[in-house]
């Protein structure tokens, strides 16, 4: 295939910046964790450097391959991730909870997965049904319908982190879609009353929001991990405390490579640095608009507001979290946190908004329908 300019190499420069100074940061904190539990302290980066590999291979396919080829994918994709969903709650549960798929000494989730499966079916039928979108029965079925059986399955699992993340994307798209903010709202209301009846019958959930809101009332009986993050992230001042000479990753805070990974950052490379990944995911999100703006049809718009909104909603959730503004969700930061699931699911969304930043000029084409306009009616 022939196209018509380059990709956007600034979005490919924020996100190897980002990899790579995860690498580092993964390795800094959880050097002394590996050592202590499996002998050597690299245990966790050779992992990682896996995952990475991978997550390169398939972002450079998604960027070769035409992302209106996609749209034919998006019903399977979609069919075969909500499947996942009900597997993985036949393995046996990792600290409480069923998210993977363990085979082997690698795991996988299958929510991170559906994430992206559902942001592109949703693309991929506006295109469909760019004017019936407007109508209440037209959002309700399929839409709402495949939300309610995908969050109820995660919510089996559980991991309310994914259902709030997978929400808030899909309801950003569809408004974006053309999707009337009334009719949104009408649906919005009795799922999220339902999705609170169901967090609090939820022990996991339960205790995590819990421990949330009493850390407003006596931080000595909140959350211990938001009140370890908190700790890091404000003890690292300005400059931080240098690389590897953080002391919260010391078996105080647990697991900071994964989830809390932005805390290990503040701890050890300071405001300073924390700032400049928060800076560096704005630039990232500006340039994922920047490329729905210039996208040659509907479905390029519709799919590169999905794989934005998802990555940034995640490094939103992420970082509100560390700074004690969320209760615990499990959501990564993408780029950042150890894990495999994430990472190669997230640049596989780099490698579309790629492919579809290098055909912003070519010629509209008429069977994908006219481009979305920002002008409501």
């Amino acid at each position: 295939m022939r196209y018509s300019s380059a990709p956007d190499y600034v979005l490919f420069l924020i996100v190897l910046v980002l990899v790579v100074f995860g690498s580092v940061m993964i390795y800094s904190s959880s050097a002394f964790v590996a050592d202590s539990g499996f002998k050597t302290s690299v245990y966790f980066l050779k992992k990682q450097l896996v995952w990475i590999a991978l997550s390169f291979v398939l972002l450079f396919v998604f960027k070769s391959i035409d992302y209106h080829k996609l749209r034919y994918l998006a019903t399977p994709a979609l069919v075969l991730s909500l499947f996942l969903l009900v597997v993985v709650l036949f393995f046996e549960p990792t600290k409480g909870v069923k998210r993977w798929i363990r085979l082997g000494g690698f795991g996988f989730q299958p929510s991170e997965l559906f994430k992206y499966c559902l942001l592109l079916f949703i693309s991929a039928s506006l295109v469909k049904k760019s004017e019936k979108i407007k109508k209440l029965k037209y959002i309700l079925i399929p839409y709402f319908l495949i939300l309610g059986i995908a969050f109820l399955l995660i919510f089996k699992q559980p991991h309310l982190g994914a259902i709030f993340a997978i929400g808030t994307s899909s309801v950003l798209l569809l408004f974006v879609g053309g999707a009337r903010l009334r009719h949104l709202l009408i649906l919005i209301l009795p799922v999220f009353l339902l999705g609170v009846v169901l967090v609090f019958g939820l022990g996991y959930e339960k205790d995590r929001v819990r421990d949330y809101m009493n850390s407003f009332k006596n931080p000595l009986e909140g959350s211990y991990q938001l009140q370890q993050s908190v700790i890091g992230l404000g003890s690292g001042g300005l400059y931080g405390k240098g690389l590897g000479n953080g002391k919260q990753k010391l078996f105080f805070l647990p697991e900071p490579h994964t989830d809390f990974i932005f805390s290990a950052i503040g701890e050890e490379g300071g405001f300073i640095f924390t700032c400049g990944i928060m800076l560096l995911f704005l630039i990232f999100g500006l340039r994922g608009i920047k490329i729905c703006l210039s996208a040659p049809d509907r479905f390029g718009f519709l799919l590169a507001f999905g794989m934005t909104s998802i990555l940034i909603s995640g490094a939103l959730i992420n970082t509100g979290v560390v700074l004690g503004l969320l209760p615990t969700t499990g959501i990564p930061c993408p780029f950042l946190s150890y894990g495999g699931s994430s990472l190669v699911m997230a640049m596989c969304g780099v490698g579309i908004l790629l492919n579809i930043s290098q055909q912003k000029a070519l010629k509209k084409r008429k069977s994908y329908s006219k481009p979305y306009r920002w002008k409501r009616k």
